[in-house]
């Protein structure tokens, strides 16, 4: 009888760790990717901000764990799934780059083993402890945008009524009274954040072998951040490549960085893979979904070069360059429900490859 390769994979895996049948939680699970390594994918922190993924890397000498989660409360919920895979401390807890749904959960990891290892590229660790800090002060003043969206949301619910005054649908109530509830606990969480800055920094590259699995971190330059590390294990060919790739549904392009990022993306497409973990969305098995990322990246950086050329100004431009085609190709971004999101998306885009290919960004 032929397993499938999924099958095949868990197979392996309990042979490894016979307890272990892929831990879950209410909003996380676990996937086993190969001989004690996992990626844990979860559901949203709220209604505007998602939790990174998760890898787990188990090791004779203790466990590495890859980006550490949006909340802190949701970081130790991933402790807990941790232990039910293996007793094993971890040891290291490395980091892709500084937006802060990566690394906020760092202090979970911090608390529960004392003496962590906490890695990060160098100039990244200082905005990950500068941008804790900013996040939770922004966020939870008195008159912050996060508190006045909670206060309308709670009027809503209380009303019964969206902001136009039309009825809502008991459907959509019980989701907006869960929205609720959530935003709440992230604000309460947010201001009791304690900041934790990386204790182990880089430059270029790293190499750590623990207990006999090589582990290899290398800043593949500006992309999503001004630093994005890809994590990779050779031996097994798994890749972490935080917020280069995103598919939740769509990629992630605030602030990026897209004539440089179409380079990283040739240079992940290089890589040779039996699994890849995107910062956020399914993991995959092939480099598909890279090849599609980097056609939506020299898509926009053609246009807007031709833009450039033709003397338009950048709102000509944003105004001219919609990337439809690309987004009819690739089916998860497809559905007429991303178009907005997608709007803004190409809006950030446009500007972002504005300045690049101008040589200003």
């Amino acid at each position: 009888m032929r397993l499938s390769t999924r099958l095949l994979a868990l197979a392996v895996t309990a042979c490894a760790y016979p307890a272990l049948a892929e831990p879950r939680d209410a909003t996380a699970r676990v996937e086993a990717l190969g001989d004690g390594v996992y990626a844990i994918l979860h559901d949203d922190a709220t209604d505007e901000w998602p939790h990174g993924n998760t890898g787990v890397v188990v090791t004779d000498e203790g466990v590495v764990v890859i980006d550490s989660c949006y909340l802190p409360s949701r970081a130790k919920a991933d402790i807990a799934l941790i232990r039910q895979i293996t007793d094993k401390p971890v040891r290291y807890l490395l980091n892709t780059h500084w937006h802060f749904d990566h690394n906020n959960g760092a202090v979970a990891y911090r608390d529960a083993f004392p003496g962590l290892a906490y890695v990060a590229e160098r100039e990244s660790a200082g905005w990950i402890e500068l941008n804790q800090v900013y996040w939770s002060k922004m966020t939870t003043a008195p008159d912050s945008a996060k508190r006045k969206g909670l206060a309308d949301m709670e009027k809503e619910v209380a009303a019964g009524k969206d902001a136009e005054g039309k009825v809502i649908s008991p459907e959509e109530l019980t989701r907006k009274k869960s929205y609720v509830e959530r935003r709440r606990s992230e604000l309460v969480e947010l201001a009791a954040l304690t900041v934790v800055e990386p204790n182990v920094t880089f430059d270029q590259q790293l190499v750590l072998v623990v207990g006999g699995r090589r582990i290899e971190l290398r800043d593949a330059g500006r992309a999503n951040s001004p630093h994005d590390v890809t994590i990779y294990l050779p031996k097994e060919k798994i890749l972490f490549t935080g917020d280069i790739l995103v598919q939740s549904p769509l990629p992630f392009t605030g602030a990026s960085w897209p004539v440089q990022w179409v380079s990283v993306l040739k240079e992940i497409e290089a890589t040779p893979i039996t699994w890849m973990v995107p910062g956020h969305g399914p993991v995959m098995r092939d480099h598909a979904y890279t090849r599609q990322v980097r056609a939506l990246m020299e898509a926009v950086t053609a246009q807007v070069e031709a833009q450039a050329r033709a003397g338009k100004t950048l709102e000509q431009a944003q105004a001219a360059v919609t990337l439809e085609d690309v987004r009819r190709s690739v089916p998860a971004w497809s559905p007429d429900d991303q178009k907005e999101d997608w709007g803004v998306i190409v809006k950030v885009l446009v500007e972002r490859a504005w300045r690049g290919i101008r040589g200003q960004g």
